[in-house]
Order: C-alpha cells, then structure tokens, then sequence
C-alpha cells in the first residue's frame, strides 16, 4: 500500500492546487460534476440544515451545499491546504455567500465538539489520509444524533475488460496528463497511487460500520471507477468515539 505521509500530501495539493478545477474536469471528462449533482439529488431536502465539508478542497461541493441549506442553514468548508482554501474562499466572495466559513484543519482531529453538525461530506479526499477509520470515527463524533455522512471517492471497476482499460488509463494517462496539463507528472503518480490503494466500495461500506455507522449504502459511478457512500449516526447513540479508539 501506499504510505500516506501527512507533510507530502499537503504538499502535493499546495502545488497542485491552482490547475485543480482544470485537471479534476481533464481527468474526469467532465463526469465528476454530473456524480456531485446526482449525490445532491439523492441527499434531499437540506434546507436549515449545518453541515460541514471536509477535505473541501476549492470549495465546489461547499458551495453546492451552500445553496441547498439556504440562508438560514449553514456550512463549513474544511481543509488542510492554505492554498486550496485560497482559491475557495474566493470563490465564496465572488458569490458572496454568508452562510458559508472556511478553516484550515486535520481531518483526523477535527475542531468541533461533539454532536456539531447535521451532515459531513467529504469528496475524494479520504483516500488521501493516513487512517481512514480514524477520520471516520472522528465524523461519527462530530455528527449529531440521526446525523449523515455523505463521501464520494474512488474505487474499483470489476467488469472485465472496462477494468483493464479503466486500469491502464489510471496507471497511465492520468499522470501523462498530470505533466501535459499541470505540470505535476510526480503528483498525480502519487495520487494514481492512492486511488489504486483504496478500498473498493463493498470494503468501504464495511469500515464506515466498524466506525459505528448505521444504514450504509453506496451508489457506484462511471462502471465503478468512482462510489457514494451513504450513512447515518443511529438516533439512539451517545457519542462515545473518540480520536485514537479503535
């Protein structure tokens, strides 16, 4: 498996951070924005809701969410890299958005009390830490009582053929196109590595119960390159997870 190193990673998405938008449309031909819409349309009614975006990068899903609480709910966009939250929080002030705040922080030691939030998303970003069910059990905390996690993220095709192509393209073309596009060849190697590293959508759903979560689903995109995760903290739970209980 590839080692997740904290300062690395943090790095990589400093640097690459200003081609991001660009590369993830590139990359994705455009798909990963039709994936985001449809995860919202399933998600329903979130209006008044608080929710908090981790890993939130350049701020498209918190701004997403920003529109479908409404004014009188709210969002925080959270991450670890200064220079992705730059360009978010421009994007913010373009938009003039007030129901949204931004902050710099660990997804592996979140900021927040206990029982803080409605709703967590967290889009591509979990495969980028070192201990998944760390930042699991550290959204489980946060989350109120009959709250829900919402995460997209990669995964793994298994229909025969597609697999190989789909393999050969993530091994391949998207770091060539990381060079051609943005520069940054070494960078999405990297994070070609970690996609191929991550649990596949079925071993996923099962970490997201060993965290505590109830009601696990999943929704698979683009032939299973890419899965939602659906999940709820049971009405009934008292917090009782916290950071370094496994």
């Amino acid at each position: 498996m590839t080692e997740v190193n904290q300062e690395r990673v943090h790095e990589i998405f400093n640097k690459i951070s200003g081609d991001y938008d660009k590369m993830n449309a590139i990359i994705s031909f455009k798909q990963h924005d039709i994936w985001r819409a449809q995860t919202m349309k399933r998600m329903g009614d979130l209006t008044d809701l608080s929710a908090l975006d981790l890993c939130c990068g350049t701020g498209d899903w918190t701004l997403d969410l920003a529109d479908a609480v409404g004014s009188s709910g709210n969002v925080v966009g959270l991450d670890f890299s200064e220079n992705m939250l730059a360009i978010a929080q421009a994007k913010i002030e373009q938009r003039a958005d007030k129901n949204v705040s931004l902050i710099q922080g660990d997804a592996m030691a979140l900021p927040f009390e206990d029982d803080s939030f409605d709703l967590v998303t967290i889009g591509y970003g979990l495969r980028n830490t070192p201990d998944y069910l760390t930042v699991l059990r550290e959204i489980f905390r946060v989350l109120k009582p009959n709250g829900r996690l919402v995460c997209i993220d990669t995964s793994h095709p298994t229909l025969p053929i597609y697999k190989q192509v789909f393999e050969f393209y993530f091994n391949n073309v998207m770091p060539f196109f990381g060079k051609l596009f943005a520069r940054s060849f070494k960078e999405y190697q990297w994070l070609q590595k970690s996609a191929q590293d991550f649990p596949d959508a079925k071993v996923l759903k099962k970490l997201f119960e060993k965290a505590g979560f109830s009601e696990v689903s999943y929704k698979l995109h683009g032939g299973g390159a890419v899965a939602t995760h659906f999940a709820r903290k049971s009405r009934n739970i008292k917090t009782n997870i916290h950071l370094g209980k496994k």
